[in-house]
């Protein structure tokens, strides 16, 4: 069976409902396949600020789930795959702005309208860090891939990383733990979006910003951190959100005016600035890279108008996974899905009513709670069982809202992991087990000549043995005649040296 690709989206409450005082739908986390546009799933009474939802994949025998911090409220609801219905509440230390989890699936971190900070290890619910990063609110908190550095970004303009290790680490010094293990300065005003491909990580590669002041932004990842190349989009306009290709060869920025631009990362040879299509095509020169030239470099200004223009606000924007489909959320609650490179226009979602504030693919998890009810219907109710037994529900505890001492760190330090009621499958029993265990053990003689009936092998192995026994005795004569030739020397050396 084919992967199946799914569509996660989110929204707020819609502003316009209590003004025209039409009938307010409940805000909620939908599903959809990604091809057909089919509801797979949705977890009602959710209503989130953009950058405010994250999952969690099902990984290492463990289920996952979806954590959305509400709009206007310190609470941070979480369903699970494997449920219809919420799986827990927890009530955060102050109202949040934002809100992620680390792709590993161990670190929740959200972000507050002061600039502060909060970091949880998920298994335990122990705040590991609290500090202010920024001056003004954060506007989104971007993990990189590899789950080693976490991306802040704030309306005060700046962008900060943070090195996971040093956060989490309890007996280091607590002053250079929480400063940023690099600062991006270079915009001038609030810094709304963070994009990132898929070859970044702790050792490198390059992330993406975009900023009020009309421009997006390239950096590398790699210390000190340098600015490779800038881009300005055109007058009056002002972008909302990137969407990077998983391989960097490309990106998307969307604007508050409704339209979304093409930015290709390479070009041909000889061609300055971002054209056209048909111009790039046709020259005749290689191709390069753009940008790098850093802070001397000149701005590189996008020429080419928008290639997709909507009368609505853009409040997200994601490409699928294979980077064919582009997925765009609008202000007024409608996803538009375009083909790509065509940029044509496929379908439109109208599953929610409030501004999209999240937009995500990813794969269908195989403990998802509708697909479990299609497979139950489809065999009998018996893959059910098999399919819970493999993914437990997570278990999640309460979040801290202060952090607790070193001394208490280590008692309060309690992981809770539900481990599968099936951890050997039934076809393998005990008695197979431990007869492979037996085949480590070192090989009897039996085993060596082949067992019984084997007349060659046994031969052969006797043979062994006796070329073996006449080596040793060659080896004692050597060793004999060496001994007495050394014996015969040292003699005579004494006796030349008494006469």
């Amino acid at each position: 069976m084919a992967p199946q690709e799914l569509i996660l989206s989110a929204c707020s409450t819609d502003p316009s409902s209590s003004t025209s005082g039409r009938q307010q739908s409940t805000p909620s986390i939908h599903y959809h396949d990604l091809l057909t546009s089919t509801p797979i799933q949705s977890f009602k009474n959710s209503a989130s600020y953009p950058n405010s939802l994250g999952h969690v994949q099902s990984q290492n025998g463990q289920g996952g789930g979806v954590f959305a911090v509400q709009e206007g409220k310190g609470i941070l609801n979480v369903w699970a795959w494997q449920k219809d219905q919420m799986h827990t509440k927890i009530h955060l230390p102050e109202k949040m702005t934002c809100f992620t989890v680390s792709p590993n699936g161990l670190w929740a971190v959200a972000g507050s309208l002061n600039g502060q900070i909060y970091l949880w290890e998920i298994s335990s619910g122990l705040l590991l860090a609290s500090f202010t990063a920024h001056y003004r609110s954060l506007t989104s908190l971007t993990f990189t891939t590899d789950s080693q550095i976490l991306i802040s970004t704030s309306l005060d303009s700046s962008t900060h990383l943070f090195l996971i290790s040093r956060l989490i680490d309890p007996e280091g010094d607590q002053a250079l733990s929480l400063k940023p293990y690099g600062t991006l300065n270079d915009h001038t005003l609030a810094v709304r979006s963070v994009g990132l491909g898929k070859l970044n990580g702790s050792m490198g590669g390059r992330v993406w910003t975009c900023s009020d002041d009309g421009t997006v932004k390239m950096w590398s990842l790699h210390p000190p951190f340098p600015l490779l190349a800038t881009f300005t989009l055109p007058s009056s306009c002002a972008p909302t959100c990137l969407s990077i290709d998983p391989s960097e060869r490309f990106f998307y920025v969307s604007t508050t005016q409704g339209d979304v631009y093409h930015i290709p990362l390479f070009r041909r040879k000889g061609l300055n600035g971002i054209t056209s299509l048909e111009d790039r095509s046709s020259s005749p020169l290689g191709f390069e890279a753009v940008g790098g030239g850093g802070n001397s470099s000149i701005p590189i200004k996008i020429d080419g108008g928008s290639i997709i223009k909507l009368k609505s606000k853009i409040t997200s924007m994601v490409l699928s996974l294979s980077s064919t489909i582009l997925l765009i959320g609008c202000e007024d609650g409608s996803i538009n899905l375009y083909s790509l490179p065509s940029n044509q226009h496929l379908r439109t979602l109208n599953s929610h009513q409030g501004p999209i504030t999240h937009l995500s693919t990813m794969l269908k998890p195989v403990d998802l709670f509708a697909s479990i009810n299609n497979n139950n219907s489809n065999t009998g109710g018996g893959n059910k069982t098999s399919i819970l037994e493999e993914y437990p529900i997570m278990e999640i505890k309460n979040f801290e809202r202060t952090k607790s001492s070193k001394q208490n760190l280590n008692l309060n330090h309690q992981v809770v992991i539900k481990l599968p009621q099936n951890n050997v499958s039934s076809s393998i029993s005990s008695s197979t087990l431990l007869s492979q265990l037996d085949d480590l053990g070192p090989k009897s003689k039996k085993s060596l000549i082949g067992g019984k009936g084997n007349a060659i092998e046994q031969d052969q192995f006797e043979s062994l043995l006796a070329e073996n026994k006449r080596l040793k005795s060659s080896l004692e004569k050597a060793t004999k005649i060496n001994e007495k030739m050394w014996n015969g020397i040292v003699e005579m050396k004494l006796s030349n040296g008494d006469q």
